[in-house]
């Protein structure tokens, strides 16, 4: 699952840096997104930076006081939908051609992955959540994750971004996206594969050598 880490505050980016509110925001490497977790009563803020892409890959670094900046501290993200943590197994090619072929989303479709503990992502309702001035067309996907203990998440997830903006957690707390910023006007370097773990797997040959 994601690690909601915490920091102390919310750090907001310049008005330069958001999306305009009348059209969906572009997303790319040097892309941050802020979120905010409220469980127990309780809420916190962390934040995930977008550190390479790659087809329907992405990779994320998580931030907080308490990274040490190595592959428990990355994931990936396959096709907006499926969350991998850089130290798990990760999904074959064709595990990752089924969770695309979820777009565009659609009501009752359902996927199965067998890779590492297994999982399962079914498309439901259409919903809409509201971003950065404007609310966005969205879907709730239920995504089932076996191992030693099942558990359920709701997403949300934008119609016109691939991305995962709201999960609401099997233990009932729920992680709300708030701000995400313009990717980097420079081209991205490849991430050292020796911190991403197995996330490296997923980006080709060329690219893990440049």
């Amino acid at each position: 699952m994601r690690a909601a880490l915490t920091i102390g505050t919310l750090i907001l980016a310049s008005g330069a840096a958001q999306a305009a509110p009348d059209a969906a925001f572009p997303i790319g490497p040097g892309t941050e997104i802020f979120w905010v977790s409220a469980y127990d009563g309780g809420s916190d803020r962390f934040y995930e930076s977008l550190i390479a892409e790659q087809g329907d890959v992405q990779i994320f670094r998580t931030n907080s006081d308490y990274s040490e900046g190595g592959p428990s501290d990355h994931f990936a993200l396959v096709s907006g939908i499926y969350y991998v943590g850089c130290d798990m197994e990760m999904p074959s090619d064709q595990e990752r051609a089924a969770v695309a072929g979820l777009w565009p989303l659609t009501s009752g479709d359902v996927v199965e992955i067998e890779s590492g503990d297994g999982a399962k992502f079914e498309t439901g309702d259409t919903t809409e959540f509201y971003l950065m001035g404007r609310t966005y067309p969205a879907h709730v996907i239920k995504g089932t994750y076996y191992g030693d203990e099942e558990s359920e998440e709701m997403l949300t997830v934008l119609d016109e971004v691939k991305l995962t903006v709201g999960i609401k957690w099997d233990e009932g707390g729920t992680d709300s996206a708030v701000l995400v910023t313009k990717p980097d006007a420079v081209a991205s370097t490849t991430p050292d594969t020796d911190l991403i773990g197995t996330c490296a797997d997923l980006l080709n040959t060329e690219t893990n050598e440049n």
